[in-house]
């Protein structure tokens, strides 16, 4: 059978899991399974882009956010922000250094070294809306759909206390991230040259 959805997924983890008595846990398991994805597969389809207004220097990162691409004050000069750590950030602020060109992040907030008030535009790694009923596919299950399989039987595994197959799985699960990071790596920069700036 295609694994193709999440009715059809949960079917393959029973049969390729051997037993029928734990059917109403599957679910359980791949959401496990899709908690290490949304940490590890940033893939391009989950990238989005959001206007983020800044008052007084703060402003509320996007709900899903999970990690940063690019960031720009939305003025004339559309200027880059770079990323620093937020212990250089109160460091630079306390020194009377602040300019438009530093960011960091702190908890739901992002912080710009510029107090004024404006607003940012952020292209950002999202959060993948997790499989259901009602969303019964997305972009991973449709491209690569062994990774749901194994993360799937990995979390089963565990649940089942059989460590010889969830060593198997996880290792099968964890390749199976590998080349999907690595896919999307070629499709993110294909034909772009990566310019490494001297330290």
């Amino acid at each position: 059978m295609a694994i193709s959805n999440y009715t059809n997924l949960q079917t393959s983890v029973e049969s390729w899991f051997k037993r029928d008595d734990l059917t109403a846990q599957i679910p359980d398991f791949i959401s496990l399974a899709e908690s290490v994805m949304q940490v590890r597969c940033k893939l391009v389809e989950f990238e989005a882009t959001a206007t983020v207004t800044i008052t007084a220097g703060v402003g509320t990162i996007p709900t899903g956010f999970v990690g940063m691409r690019s960031v720009y004050w939305n003025d004339s000069l559309s200027q880059p922000l770079s990323y620093i750590t937020p212990e250089q950030f109160d460091a630079m602020r306390s020194w009377g250094e602040g300019d438009t060109y530093f960011y960091t992040i702190s908890g739901t907030t992002i912080r710009t070294s510029n107090t004024e008030t404006g607003s940012v535009i952020m292209t950002y790694n999202a959060k993948f809306t997790p499989l259901s009923n009602g969303s019964p596919t997305n972009a991973i299950i449709t491209n690569y759909p062994e990774a749901y399989l194994y993360g799937t039987l990995a979390q089963a595994y565990i649940y089942a206390e059989d460590d010889k197959n969830t060593e198997k799985y996880s290792s099968l699960f964890s390749g199976a991230l590998d080349r999907i990071n690595e896919n999307n790596a070629a499709r993110k920069y294909a034909g772009a040259t990566l310019q490494v700036r001297a330290a």
